[in-house]
């Protein structure tokens, strides 16, 4: 230890330096590698995620869509029954009946 010379110790801090510097430039290599792969999946996540949404919309709008087709059914009988009672003043059952799925609908809804 006595034999150690400023030139030798310097070059010594020196290449711990070096080493520390050269550790940190991978390092940081190593975290930006990991951050652009986590980038480039994470659109693929995103991606799924909106499909499943629409997936969701779409069904819900189906079903939707086909509860007012029903009820448009329901009108229109309605509005034939009506109609045909204008027409010869005789048809009261069906309108009864007319009445009746209007009021069943209404209560299964």
């Amino acid at each position: 230890m006595e034999n150690i010379t400023f030139a030798q110790l310097a070059g010594l801090a020196a290449l711990v330096l070096v080493l520390v510097g050269a550790y940190n430039t991978i390092m940081n290599a190593v975290k930006t590698y990991r951050e652009e792969k986590k980038r480039k999946d994470q659109p693929v996540n995103s991606l799924e995620s909106k499909v499943n949404e629409h997936e969701e919309k779409l069904k819900k709008d189906h079903e939707r869509l086909n509860e007012l087709e029903e009820a448009n059914r329901i009108q229109m009988r309605a509005l034939m029954a009506m109609l045909h009672h204008e027409i010869d003043g005789n048809s009261v059952d069906g309108l009864k009946k007319s009445y009746d799925e209007i009021q069943q609908y209404l209560i299964d809804k």
